[in-house]
This record gives C-alpha cells, structure tokens and sequence, in this order.
C-alpha cells in the first residue's frame, strides 16, 4: 500500500461531497419554510372584528380567549389626559393572521416581546398583525399564550361609544364605567361578557388625588408629587365590571368578615357628595347586606367588598363594578339597591352572559335576590311583589319577549320587574326545597352561561315540566293567564 506524505488526494473529493449536502440540506430548509409559510397562509385566519353577538356584533373579537389585563396609567384630573401602557395576555383559539381587539383611544404602539406590530384602528376597533411566532410565520398560533403590550394617550372624556355614554366628568373628578361598553374608552380589551379575565390596574396620579378601581387595594405608594395606586383582582370577570374612579375622595380601607371569611373592604366617597358622612357610613353596611344574601346565593365569591359614590354622576342608579359597586349619589341609603348590586357579585360578575341576549341571567336573577334580602329586613315578601305587579301592569308591561329584549335601552326595560315575577313563578312551579336547591347551584357556576343553560337546569332540577311556564313568561308577549302550572297560586 503507497504511503502518501502530506495532503490526502481523496479530501478534495470529499470535501465536494460534504458542500453538495450542506447545500441540498440548505435546499431542503428553504423549502420547510416555504411550506410552512404555505400552510400558514392557507390555515391562518383573520379574527372578526367583533364577536358576532345579535345585539352588538362589533363588541370584542373572534378566535381568542384573553386571560388577564394588565392597565398601567398615569392621568391628569385637570385635562383629563390618560397616558397608558396595557399588557393584554390572550391565547388564540385559531390560529390568527391578525387579531382584533377594542380600544377608542389613539395606539402609539403594539409589542409582542421587543417585536413592533403593524396595527390599523378604526372606530374603536384595534386590528394588529402577527409577526414571526413559532413554528408558522406571520400567525399567532392557536393554543400559544401570547402577551401583547399596547401604549396609547388621548382624553377619555371626548370618546363616544354610542348610547348613554360611559365617561363622566365634574371639575376635575373623572369617572369610566359603563355597560355595555366602557372599558374600551380606556383600555384595549375584548370587550363582551363572554370572555371574563383577571384584571389589574397600576394608576399614577398627582399627589393628593385618588384613583379608585375594581378588586383589592395591592398596594399604595406617595411618591415626589405623585401617587401610585394598584389593584388587581384574581377572580375572572367581564369587562363592564371594571373601573376607574379619579378625583377627590374619602377613602376607608378595613379588614371585614363575610360570611366568616376576612376580607378587605375599601370605600371610596367623593368630597363632591353633599353628604359624604352618610354615604360613608351606608356603604360600610355592604359586608351585612352580602351575608344577608348569602342563605340563597352560598359563600361570597371574591376576596373584596366595598363601594363608590362618586361626584361625577352617571345616568344610571347603580353598577356591578367588581367587589365595588358604583352608586349615584341620590340612592345613598337605599338597602334595595345595595342588595341589588352586590347580588351581582355572585349573578352577572361570577355567573357572566354567554350573549346579551341572556340578559334574564343577570338582571331578573339578581332583582328576585333583592326581593329575598329585602323580605328579610322585613320589607315585603317576593309573593305579594308578584302580586301587585300583576295586578297593575299595563298591556304594554307584556309585549316584550324577555328570551330576545332588544338591544340598546330596551335590553334593560322589563328584566327588572317582569323578569324578576318569572323567577318567582318558577319557584312556585317547582316549589321551595328544589327551586332553592337549583338557585344556591346556578349561583355558584363560574364563567359564561345562557339563559338556555337556566331553562334546562331549572327543568332538571324540577318535578313538574316547566316547558308551557318558560314560553309563557320568557318567550311570550302577551299576559300570561293565571294558571297554576305558569306559576300562580
């Protein structure tokens, strides 16, 4: 066998053979990306720019389920000037090639990591396009949880969402609360009841003023000519129920028992309610009116009470903002509407809409625990309210089908009276031990239901079919007879 002194003669040719891989692997990479890119294109959707409800198609968006919201805010009570940096963390149930939330604000910015993401708005609607994420280019992939961070300025108060409004202002105290839609004057979100969230929000302020929100206070800091507040909460809720409160406030902050339980409770009054001593001591009833309720909705299911009246005040008498409910100032002493609010804890913030449709679910369920509560503190039983409605209500009282109010206004026309003598009349039907059994379960459900996930729990839970009694009171327009299986007595 020759023996060869320096270079081999077979490494050319093997070198030849080791680029020819390289390339043909190089070859095979190349076309692993364009297939992908393919198969992105072809399987990458386009989330609708709203959710599709009947009543509010444009709300929110599709093929994504968020999980919480991170607002962090600095605001200037005497402009009004909101400046805000708000991390929405969201899994896309489909994989997305842009996704759409809501947002009426102007959007400097959208970050997914260190990425800048083209985003387009129009009329309160945020589209933002995917960049390179995992294994399909250009696509948010179903199932992989994202974080995008959204940075935006403007002035709440010239935002119009339609209807009432959600923004109010007195001098230099701002309120942001509405429903069905509010959030969205303030943070991106996806703004339907079908997708509840946890939520937390970290709010810079000049020194002196006070800026009040939903869930716990988590912390307080006074800075040189600023303050920092922030709350958060742990239990998922919707939207509506979220808040910002920004003025001049008398704040309490304790440690109360609810049903046993410590919680921390914070009330806020604004120094622009004429008796603010009052209002004060009212909404330090609240941790009593929730264990008044407790015998029929079980144990209460967040970790914070309390309640805000504020000096800005909106066209509505009370709302379920989350551990907080916001009372206008002229309903200052009235235990009905504590009880009514704070029933929202457990139906409508707990318990959240699957459609606006549902509506019955919230407001009807929440009315007749009122009626419980308020024949407890000795005001009157829920058969003799039933009574006297049925006995003055105009023809006008029946034509609207409470399973579809109607958008807008109406939506919250007949869900307080006539739906709240339908839940009476289903108690009748399936009488006391079941329907009382059947009511503490629905109350302690967590997430999106239907009013047709109610009509069949109900008839589970009942010995009598309550089919004719459901089509009559939920679905009919007329007067409904007075029969004993439609539930009179």
């Amino acid at each position: 066998m020759p023996t060869w002194i320096g270079a081999d003669p077979d490494d050319a040719y093997r070198r030849r053979v080791g680029v020819a891989i390289l390339s043909a692997t190089a070859v095979l990479v190349v076309l692993a990306l364009v297939a992908a890119l393919l198969v992105t294109r072809r399987t990458a959707v386009e989330s609708a720019a709203g959710i599709g409800d009947p009543y509010y198609p444009r709300a929110g968006g599709s093929g994504y389920d968020v999980t919480a919201y991170d607002v962090h805010l600095s605001f200037d009570p005497p402009t009004g000037r909101l400046n805000a940096t708000t991390t929405v963390t969201l899994t896309p149930v489909d994989t997305l090639s842009v996704l759409h939330l809501d947002l009426a604000l102007p959007v400097e910015s959208v970050r997914l990591g260190a990425t800048v993401l083209r985003h387009v708005q129009s009329d309160g609607d945020l589209a933002v396009t995917a960049a390179p994420l995992g294994p399909l280019p250009g696509a948010f992939e179903a199932g992989r949880e994202i974080r995008l961070e959204v940075a935006y300025s403007g002035r709440p108060a010239d935002v119009d969402l339609g209807g009432e409004g959600a923004v109010y202002t007195s001098g230099d105290e701002t309120l942001i609360a509405g429903e069905p839609e509010g959030a969205s004057a303030w943070y991106p979100v996806n703004e339907h009841p079908s997708d509840p969230a946890r939520f937390a929000v970290t709010a810079t302020v000049p020194s002196g003023y006070q800026a009040i929100s939903v869930g716990r206070l988590v912390g307080f800091d006074a800075g040189p000519g600023v303050d920092v507040w922030r709350w958060a909460t742990d239990e998922p809720t919707v939207s509506y129920a979220t808040m910002l409160a920004v003025g001049l406030y008398d704040v309490v902050q304790e440690q109360v028992l609810v049903g046993g339980v410590e919680t921390q409770a914070v009330y806020a009054v604004s120094r622009r309610v004429a008796d603010g001593d009052r209002a004060m001591q009212w909404l330090r009833t609240s941790p009593t009116a929730a264990d008044t309720l407790r015998p029929w909705l079980g144990a209460y299911p967040l970790t914070s009470i309390g309640g805000i009246v504020p000096g800005a005040n909106p066209w509505w008498g009370g709302l379920e903002t989350l551990g907080r409910p916001i009372y206008h100032p002229q309903v200052v002493g009235s235990d009905a509407v504590l009880h009514h609010e704070l029933a929202h804890m457990w139906l409508g913030d707990s318990v959240t809409l699957q459609r606006w449709d549902d509506l019955f679910i919230n407001e009807s369920l929440a009315t007749y625990a009122e009626w419980l509560a308020e024949q407890a503190r000795g005001r009157g039983s829920p058969q003799s309210r039933f009574d006297d409605l049925y006995a003055r209500a105009p023809d006008s009282f029946w034509r609207q089908r409470l399973s579809d109010p109607g958008a807008g206004r109406q939506l919250f026309t007949r869900v307080y009276d006539r739906g709240a003598m339908a839940v009476h009349a289903t108690r009748v039907a399936m009488g006391d031990e079941a329907f009382f059994a059947f009511f503490g379960r629905w109350a302690a459900q967590r997430g999106p239901r239907s009013l047709e996930q109610w009509r069949a729990q109900a008839q589970e839970a009942s010995s009598a079919d309550l089919g004719p009694l459901f089509s009559a009171w939920l679905d009919g327009t007329s007067k409904v007879p007075r029969r004993p299986e439609l539930g009179f007595r």
